[in-house]
C-alpha cells in the first residue's frame, strides 16, 4: 500500500479508488467508440457476450477469493487482539494470589498502556514498539519465577503461564499480520483482470450509446468498490479501516475494577 493512501480518511480514499477506476474505464470506452464504429461492434454482440460471460465468471471468482481472504485476515487480526487482551487480563487477575502480585500487575498495566497509546499509532505507520515487547517478556519471566508453596498456587501459576504463552503468540500474530499484505503479483493480476473484463464491455454495439456507457459505468463502479474494500482491508492495523485498540482500552478499564 502507498503511504499517502494509508493516511487518507475513508471518505477520501474511497472516491479516489472507485472514482478513479470509473473515470479511466469510461475514457477508454470513449476511445474505443471513436476507433471502432458502433455498427462494426454490433455485428459481434453475440460472440462478445459469450466470451464476456466466461471472463466475468473467472474474474469474479478471483476477486471474491482475494476479497474474502482479506476480510478473513482482518477478522483474524481483530480476534487475535481481543484474545491477547483477554489473556493479559487473566494473568492480571491471578497475580493477586501471590505476595509479589502487585509488581506483576504494575508491569502488565504498563504493557497494556504502551500497546494502546504508543504501539498502536506506530503500527499505523508499519512500526512496532520494542519497549512493549520487552515488558511482556519480562512479565513472562517473572511469572515463571513466582514462588510456589502450595498445590493451589502451582495450579494458578500454571494457568498464568498458559495465558502468557497465548498472549505472546497472539502478539506475534498481530505483528505479523501488520507486516504482510496481499502479494504484489496478486495485485497486478487483480488490476489487469479488472481492465480486461471492462475491455470486453467496449466491444458491444448498443443502439443507444448512453445505455452502453451506463452499463460500463455501473460495472466499473462495482469492480472498483470491491477493489477498494480489498485495498482497505489489506493491512488490518493501517489505513482508514483498521482494527482499533479498544480491546486493550477495555482491559485497562477492567484493571480498575480488579484493583492495583
Amino acid at each position: 500500500m502507498i503511504v499517502w493512501f494509508e493516511s487518507l480518511p475513508i471518505l477520501a480514499s474511497g472516491p479516489i479508488v472507485v472514482g478513479g477506476f470509473i473515470v479511466v474505464t469510461m475514457v477508454l470506452s470513449y476511445l474505443v467508440d471513436f476507433v471502432l464504429p458502433r455498427d462494426v461492434r454490433a455485428q459481434h454482440n453475440e460472440l462478445a457476450g459469450f466470451i464476456l460471460a466466461v471472463i466475468g465468471v473467472v474474474y469474479a471468482v478471483l476477486l471474491a477469493f482475494v476479497a474474502i481472504g482479506a476480510w478473513e485476515r482482518f477478522e483474524g487480526a481483530e480476534r487475535s487482539t481481543y484474545h491477547e487482551a483477554g489473556m493479559i487480563t487473566i494473568v492480571y487477575r491471578d497475580a493477586g494470589s501471590f505476595p509479589t502480585g502487585h509488581k506483576l500487575r504494575a508491569a502488565l498495566r504498563a504493557y497494556v498502556e504502551r500497546v494502546a497509546f504508543d504501539e498502536w499509532p506506530k503500527m499505523q505507520r508499519g512500526e512496532r514498539s520494542v519497549e512493549a515487547r520487552q515488558t511482556l517478556e519480562a512479565v513472562d519471566l517473572d511469572v515463571r519465577q513466582l514462588p510456589v508453596n502450595t498445590p493451589e498456587e502451582q495450579s494458578i501459576q500454571q494457568r498464568m503461564l498458559d495465558a502468557m504463552d497465548q498472549a505472546l503468540t497472539d502478539r506475534d500474530a498481530r505483528i505479523s499480520m501488520d507486516a504482510t499484505g496481499i502479494n504484489n503479483v496478486m495485485w497486478f493480476v487483480l488490476v489487469a483482470g479488472a481492465f480486461t473484463t471492462m475491455a470486453f464491455t467496449y466491444l458491444f454495439g448498443f443502439k443507444h450509446t448512453v445505455m452502453q456507457q451506463l452499463m460500463i459505468g455501473l460495472l466499473a463502479f462495482l469492480i472498483g468498490l470491491v477493489l477498494f474494500m480489498t485495498l482497505a482491508l489489506d493491512f488490518p492495523f493501517r489505513g482508514a479501516l483498521t482494527v482499533g485498540p479498544e480491546a486493550f482500552e477495555n482491559a485497562l478499564h477492567v484493571f480498575t475494577f480488579i484493583g492495583p
